[in-house]
Formats: C-alpha cells, structure tokens, sequence
C-alpha cells in the first residue's frame, strides 16, 4: 500500500516554520551586533527595529527619565502621599503600554525615576511625562473671540516696549520710554473693566479712552508691533499658526499686560499637534483656541478608553480613542451635549486641544471619541494614560539618559554562554537516551524555540531575565511532552505492538497527560499575566507563549517526523532506546513509607520557618531601596567589571554596576542598599583607589524600592489565583475525587514554596526580581510533574478500579518514575550550569531553579500522590 508522506499537516508545518523564521529575521538581524554599530543600524532602520523582540532594562539596558513633583500649590505635607500615588499611576500607565520589567522607584521626597526598555526616548516621556488631566470645554463664541482678539492686537501694536524691546533697551532714553509705555499699559488696563472686555462698552469709547491715556503719558511707540491676528494663517477660533511662530504666539500671550486683557471666564489654548491646513496639503500648523475657562465634564468621569481605527463617514480610515463614562458621567455628558448643540466641544488633554467636534444633537449613551490623532501608537499611548488616571500633580522631566544593563555585561555573556552549554549537553542526553527519538525530540525542541521567538516578535514582547527564566520551564516541559510519549510507545512495543502501532497508541494515550500538565501551566501563566506586574508579568507572558507553542511542536511536529521515518521504508522497527532497566523497572515503596516521607516534609517546614523567621531574607535593593553613585572616568576604556571586582575585593556585596550614557563623560552607575556608615562614601572611595581606579565619585542619590507595596500585593495575589485556578481545573477534570486531586496539587506547591523560601534564608541568597522569577519556575515546573503522575493514576483507576487504591497509587509512581527522572535530568543540565558558570547576577537564580526543581519531584512524587490517598478515605463518596 502507498503511503502519503506529505499532506495538510506537513505543508502547516512547513508554512509555520517558514513564517517564523521570516519572523524572527529582524531579532536576528538587530542582536547580532554590538555597541555603537547596533545603535547605527536602530537608527537607520527603524522598521526592522520595531519588528525585533526588545531585551529588557537587565540585559540590554533602556531610558531613564527622573521627574519631580511641581510642588506649586502644594502644601509640604502632602508631597510625599502625591509621590506615593503618582508612582502607582505611571506603573499601571507603563503595565497597560505593553512594557515588561520596568524600574518604577521613589527619589528623595519629590522625585521619580523610570528606566524603560524597548521604547524611544519620545514615546517615554510621553507616557510617564504627561499629567493626563482631561477636561471638556466649550469654545468661547465668535463675538468674543473677535473682541478679545481685538482687544489685544490694539495694544500690541501700541505697547511694542512692554513686549517686544524690554530686555534690549539700553540706553536711559530707552529706559524712559520703557518705563512710560509700561505705565501706559498700567492705565489702560484699569480702565478696561470685564464688561468692557466683554463687549459690553463700546469698543470705539475704549480705543479712544486708550488714546488719550497713551497720548497724555507717553510718546508713541518708536516701532510697530505685530497683531496677534496677524500672525492667523486663517482667522478664527481655532484657526492655524504657523509653526515657526507658535514659540513667539506663546511668549506674547504669556506677558503680562496681554494676559491682564484676557477675560476672565475665557483662556486661549494651543491644538497638540500640527496639522495640514488644508486637505492634502503639505504646509502644516498648528490651531490656537479661545476656550471657556471652567470645565463641563473632567475626566474623572471616564471609565474607559480604548484605540480604534473609524471605519466609516468623513473621518474614516484615522485612527481615534474611545471613551466611555461611568456613574453618573453618562447623565453629565448628556446634560452638557444637549445645552450645547451646534458649539464645539474641546477635548482637552493637559491644557492642549486634541480635538474640537461640533455638537450635533444630545449623546445620551455617555460615549465620546477623540480624533485628529496622528497614528495608532498615538492613539494607544493616549488611551494608556486616560485609563491610568490624572496625575495629582504636574511633573517636570528634569533629566532624560541611557542606562546600562541591569545584570552587568559581563554577567549578561556568561550568563547566555552558561544556558547555551547547559542546553547542548541537555540535547546531547537526550540524543544518547533516546536515540533516533532523542534526535527528533532535539529537532522539536529547536523548532519550538523557533516558533516562541516569533510568536514573542508579533506581541513586541520584551525578554528579561524572568522572561528566560520562562523560557527554561518551556524547554524542559517541550522535552517533557516528548519523554511522556517515548515511555509510552516504549511500553506499547514491549506489549507487543509493532512500531507504528506502538507510535499512534504512544500519543494516543499520552495526550491526556501532555494536555493536563501544559493547561494547568498556561492557566498559571495567564493569571501571573494578567494580576502580575513587573517580573511576574514577564515571566507569565514568555510562559504563556512557550507553553502553547511546545504543544504544538510536541503533538503534531515530532509526530510528522516520526510518521515520516515509519513511512519511508514501511518500518516495523523504531531507535528510542531502552533506557536504564533501574528506572524502567523500579518498584518503589512511595506509598507504604508515606509517612516517613510526610515527617521528612514537616521537618523540612518547621526548619524553613525558623529560618524566616529568625534570619529572615537578604533582600535587594529592589525590594528596601538605597543609594545610587554615579562614577566618573576621564578615559573611554569600559570599565563595570573593573568596579565589580574593586568593591568586591573591598567587602562591598549586593551591588550592582552599570553603564550610564546620555553625557559626554564615561560614567557608571552603582545601585547598593542604603548604609548607615557615615564614611561609607570615603570607604568606597578608597577601595576605588587601591584597586588602582581613577575615577571619582560625582553624585550620589536616595532611591526608594523599585518592588513597592503594590506590587508585592499584585505578585502575592496573582500566585494565590493561579493556585486556585489549578484546583478548580483539577476538580472538575480528574472524576470522583478531583476535588482531592486539586488539593494535593495546591499543597504540594505551598509545600515546595515554603522550603524553597527556607532555602533562600538558610543561605543567605539576595532576594530580588529574578529570585521572584526562580520561585514561580520552582510552582510552573512542580504542577507540571504532578499533573502527569495524577493522570497516570487516574487512567490506572479506571482500569483498575479503586478497590485497592495505594496499591494502584504506587504502581501509577512506579511507572512514571522513568519519565519523571529524564524529564528533572534535562532540565537540571540547563539551571546547574547557570549556577555554576553564570555570572555573580544569575548564580543565585541558577541555584534556586536547581532546588526548586529538585524539590519539586520530590514533592510530585512522595507528597502530592499520599495526600490524594488520604483525601479518597476521608471522602469516599468522593467531592
């Protein structure tokens, strides 16, 4: 009989491996090079640029923008509570925008620093800079647009010293007739009352009252100002002025003596970009309103904001914002659209215009949009800020510079190097494990790193640390996926079966498993995603994805493979080892020494808590805020692994060195925990000097913990949810007792947490972000192995019955045991490596991963199952 070597699946295959690679091109492209020639080739090609997956502040460095609180108004006792909630503002702004990991810390009383990656210094300041104060507002009516305006243009063109010359007059005849205008202005301004600059007085009785003050105190002016209509390319509320007069129309509003002949009720406001003055045109400008002062609506108001492109009437094809009202906004907006049709209603964004409709009839749905925005990445930023809410007060962008890797240079390519040797010998075993099947498990393992990277390149993702972190918990679960099926076809051939009898029976009854394990753990991903911030978030999102994807490569690529190999040559036979006939054979007492086993766990507990509890943990400078030097050389030599090894020589610990740009001298940055000796600074100094450093210390500052309140709340939270998202998950997929199932997988994470957090306090290890990273590795890992021996003995149960239940618990434990042995070997080449080799940054987080998996089989195996046991005698029924 012919075969089909090729069909649908492998032309998908194909296609999907041919996009990814298309895909993942520009990544390639932009992390092959270094230095100022990476930065050349971001600049000269930006459609690559935003094509490419973005590393994170820790290994690739960013933006670092400080603001300070405009304390204007502000009364001293309440600048640390506005700090406090502006921080939390531009942290859900950041979240929302997309950007993984940012560093979001408290400087001084009055300050903040943001440092991003992936993202323009425009779009930066843009995002975090802005106050975000949105209001509604009616566009004062022609009448007294054309009196104002009026208004003004006959004292600009009398009062030119007031505005024009007050700084170049020199001479004391200049002095003299600066002074007598200024008193003119003085007088003209009293005599003008509000109804008066309302309209409500003749203008002709006011321009001849102005005449006779000017002509009575002062000469007329030695030169002609300009008008400010006449500075209008077209005339009207709202009409265009050029660009290269929009400075001069703002500095001339500002003055003193125009601002004393501006109503009131009314204010004058510039549109937030430049705009064509007319269709198609290539000449652009920007627009100048005349307001009404007090507000309709604020947005306060607003309850969501959402980007969209308008698909339909004039404006179709532009990009605008959506906004939607809540609570009592809807019967607002209503009130204020009805008194107000046939006006334009400004929409107001930090005193700029962005749009200005006319109303046509009253909105009763409490829904706006906002148009005129240039492009879509506008239209996101502007909905990003809107749903994050006002800042309590404006902030000044005092300073704007790049920053280094968080993680060090150097630690960065040990770090990778460590991962890529790790990875190799992970490949390797396999390969000599499973032969032709280890062959092919490598070949899907690189297909689905493959497929993540662009999967990751399509969402603009930002890989960091924990995002790695992720990763390494999809490489293992990849490999994990394909041990479960290769255990199983090996069973299936020595039940018998020939080879591709034994590979559709293999993945057949490997699915449940595979499926159960990789659903619990995008579930956890999801939730870390969605609830997390910062670390969290970026560890959830690499998860998610690497999740998804290994299932598809595992299920359907190494199958086309392995179908493609029986079908060449109508083989019978199949390479995938025999193993080592101690695992494949074990017969392991795990149930009847359940409780020795449960003494060991409580022991191990007790002793975690004590060590919480009486050392505590080494926490970061992420997490306790500190001090930051900056360090200046007079060379252009590198100099960060000079510094790491001069304090570390000194006894200066939890430090961290950087590079620092933005100025034209070669500057460092080192983040430590704040100390308490008053001479540290001299100490640090003098280290500097004998390590034979010429450098010197040129600033220092406070820095509050870039992990605040909330976002240990968030993390805490968002592990709490996906605990108990896998419990409900169990519950309602594992039968009769699915409730105990969920139970003792929860359990056995708690269980894992608190000995690995013993751990972490036992030896001293710096608890920062990546620690976060290894923790949740420590919870994706322990439900994955779990998950696969619940589903052996459930498949057992059912053939089996529950009539002896820990007998058929035992044997389900006993036949896993090869997998789960393969499955913590490979994964272990990866993280011991990264502890051993990795730079002094990632040794931490490499040994945790290393205790978290170990601790995590032993807790799937000896703790998670005797607690199902249990639960199935204390509930016979069932839950």
């Amino acid at each position: 009989m012919k075969k089909n070597r090729f069909g649908m699946r492998e032309l998908i295959i194909l296609i999907v491996i041919a996009l990814s690679a298309y895909t993942v091109w520009p990544s390639i492209q932009v992390h092959t090079k270094k230095g100022e020639e990476k930065k050349t080739f971001l600049k000269e090609n930006p459609k690559i640029a935003s094509k490419s997956i973005n590393f994170g502040l820790d290994l690739a460095g960013g933006t670092a923008i400080t603001l300070e609180i405009d304390k204007s108004g502000i009364k001293g006792d309440d600048i640390k509570d506005i700090q406090e909630q502006s921080l939390e503002i531009i942290r859900n702004r950041v979240d929302q925008y997309g950007l993984s990991e940012p560093q979001i810390s408290p400087s001084g009383d009055d300050r903040i620093v943001v440092e991003l990656a992936g993202v323009d210094d425009s779009t930066a300041k843009a995002l975090v800079g802005s106050t975000a104060k949105l209001e509604f507002k009616i566009l004062a009516e022609a009448e007294k647009f054309t009196q104002v305006v009026g208004l003004i243009d006959q004292y600009l063109t009398r009062q030119t010293t007031d505005i024009v010359a007050d700084s170049a007059a020199t001479d004391s005849t200049a002095k003299d007739s600066t002074v007598a205008k200024a008193d003119s202005a003085k007088d003209t301004t009293k005599i003008l009352s509000d109804d008066e600059l309302l309209g409500k007085a003749p203008a002709a009785e006011v321009a001849a009252a102005d005449s006779a003050k000017d002509s009575a105190q002062a000469q007329p002016a030695s030169e002609v100002g300009i008008a400010l209509s006449a500075y209008y390319m077209s005339f009207g509320n709202g009409g265009f002025i050029a660009e290269e007069n929009v400075e001069k129309v703002k500095k001339l509003l500002e003055t003193e003596g125009v601002q004393k002949l501006i109503p009131r009720d009314v204010a004058f406001a510039f549109g937030s970009g430049l705009e064509p003055v007319q269709r198609d045109s290539k000449i652009k400008a920007k627009r100048l309103y005349l307001l009404k002062r007090r507000a309709e609506m604020a947005g306060d108001d607003v309850s969501d904001a959402r980007p969209y492109r308008v698909g339909d009437g004039t404006n179709a094809g532009e990009v605008a914002v959506s906004l939607k009202f809540s609570g009592i906004g809807p019967k607002k907006f209503s009130a204020v659209t009805a008194a107000n049709i046939g006006k334009q209603m400004a929409i107001v964004l930090d005193n700029q215009v962005i749009s200005a409709p006319v109303i046509r009839d009253r909105i009763p749905n409490g829904e706006a949009q906002i148009t005129g925005l240039d492009d879509m990445a506008e239209a996101n930023r502007l909905a990003v800020v809107l749903r994050a809410g006002a800042l309590k007060a404006p902030m000044k962008i005092i300073e704007s510079r790049s920053v280094g890797a968080t993680l060090g240079e150097e630690n960065i390519v040990q770090g990778f190097g460590s991962g890529a040797i790790g990875l190799i010998l992970c490949l390797v075993f396999m390969v000599a494990y499973y032969r032709l099947g280890g062959l092919i498990a490598s070949l899907g393992m690189v297909i689905n790193t493959l497929v993540t990277a662009a999967v990751m390149s399509v969402f603009n993702a930002t890989l960091t640390l924990p995002g790695i972190a992720g990763f390494i918990l999809v490489v293992g679960m990849s490999l994990d996926a394909n041990v479960i099926i290769y255990e199983r076809i090996r069973e299936e051939i020595k039940n018998g079966l020939t080879a591709r009898a034994a590979v559709a029976k293999g993945y057949d009854r490997a699915f449940s498993a595979i499926l159960d394990s990789n659903l619990t753990t995008v579930l956890t991903g999801l939730i870390l995603y969605k609830i997390g911030t910062g670390s969290v978030k970026g560890f959830g999102l690499t998860l998610t994805i690497g999740i998804l994807t290994s299932l598809f490569c595992a299920i359907t690529v190494t199958r086309a493979i392995l179908d493609w190999k029986l079908a060449k040559r109508d083989a019978t036979t199949l390479s995938i080892g025999g193993g080592f006939k101690a695992i494949n054979e074990a017969n392991l007492q795990i149930i009847p020494n359940r409780r020795r086993f449960g003494l060991v766990s409580v022991i191990l507990i007790v002793a975690s808590i004590a060590f919480i509890a009486v050392k505590g943990f080494d926490f970061s400078i992420d997490f306790t805020g500190g001090q930051v030097y900056t360090i200046q050389y007079q060379d252009d030599a590198k100099h960060e692994k000079d510094l790491s090894k001069a304090l570390s020589a000194a006894g200066i610990s939890g430090t961290k060195v950087r590079t620092l740009g933005g100025t034209s001298a070669n500057s460092y940055q080192i983040s430590m925990r704040a100390s308490d000796d008053a001479q540290f600074e001299v100490k640090m100094q003098q280290a500097f000097d004998k390590a034979g450093q010429k450098c010197q210390i040129v600033a220092k500052d406070n820095v509050g913990p870039t992990i605040g309140k909330e976002l240990r709340f968030n993390a805490i939270l968002s592990v709490i949810l996906a605990w108990l998202g896998i419990l409900i998950y169990v519950w309602f997929r594992f039968g009769k007792f699915g409730l105990g199932f969920g139970v003792a997988a929860v359990l056995g994470l708690v269980h894992d947490t608190i000995i690995t957090l013993g751990f972490i306090s036992a030896f001293g290890l710096s608890f920062d972000g990546a620690l976060i990273a290894s923790l949740l590795t420590m919870i994706g890992y322990s439900v994955n192995d779990t998950i696969v021996n619940f589903d052996r003995i459930r498949e057992n149960t059912s053939v089996f019955g529950s009539g002896n239940f820990a007998e058929t618990i035992n044997k389900s434990l006993n036949q896993c045991f090869s997998r789960t042995m393969v499955t913590s070997l490979t994964t272990l080449f990866v993280c011991v490596i990264l502890a051993v080799k990795g730079g002094s940054s990632i040794r931490d987080f490499g040994l945790v991963q290393c205790f978290g998996i170990l601790i995590g089989t032993y807790s799937s195996v000896c703790i998670c199952s005797p607690i199902v046991l249990w639960w199935s005698k204390r509930f016979k029924k069932g839950v």
